[in-house]
């Protein structure tokens, strides 16, 4: 494992592109003791912080909440209808998700566990990939992508497809992380590879 910031318990920054499977390799991991940080549920809290939703509204209109609750599907439209839009989102949610981000980093050392998983999609833009000593992308091809997000999200495959336009493509996460995972696997033989490449490396489960 390649040292970027040396931390007592190994640390990796584990990202890739919307509906390419992170999460069945984070619970993989998981199910082997390792701790995940899912930095979209930080996210889904740090929105409800105050100040962030104030800042939300303005920039993205006073509707988007009604009757003190955030209508997320009504952002998510707004927020990634183009590059300068999801810029602006990031910009109003980063301060407040990494804030949160090294409380959890903080308390997940304190349990010792064989490893840590920071599950970001924007790990390179956030500057999170700072905080790991190795990264990995789960990838897979665009057609599974798609169908994988109408499905978990229930929206229509053009609402998917602009979401994955306003993301990198795969060469942008090959050319910057230090392991690629296949999200394309079957999910019954994924906790078997994540098992296999947890062995391999210095500090990981044995």
């Amino acid at each position: 494992m390649e040292n970027k910031a040396p931390n007592a318990v190994p640390v990796v920054g584990l990202t890739g592109p919307t509906g390419a499977g992170k999460s069945t390799w984070a619970k993989a991991f998981a199910s082997y003791g390792c701790i995940v940080i899912d930095c979209d549920a930080l996210s889904r809290r740090a929105v409800e912080e105050p100040e962030v939703l104030a800042a939300l509204q303005e920039a993205f209109g006073g509707d988007i909440v009604k009757d003190g609750a955030l209508n997320r599907r009504l952002l998510a439209q707004r927020a990634f209808a183009g590059p300068e839009q999801a810029a602006r989102l990031n910009a109003i949610t980063h301060p407040a998700i990494r804030a949160m981000l090294y409380k959890a980093l903080s308390d997940a050392k304190a349990q010792h566990p064989p490893m840590i998983f920071v599950d970001a999609p924007l790990l390179f833009e956030g500057g999170i990939d700072g905080l790991c000593d190795c990264t990995a992308a789960v990838l897979a091809p665009e057609n599974v992508r798609l169908e994988r997000i109408c499905l978990r999200d229930g929206i229509t495959e053009a609402e998917a497809r602009a979401r994955m336009a306003n993301q990198h493509g795969d060469a942008y996460f090959r050319a910057r992380v230090d392991v690629v995972f296949d999200g394309a696997l079957p999910p019954g033989e994924i906790p078997e590879k994540a098992l296999s490449w947890l062995r391999a490396q210095a500090g990981g489960v044995r």
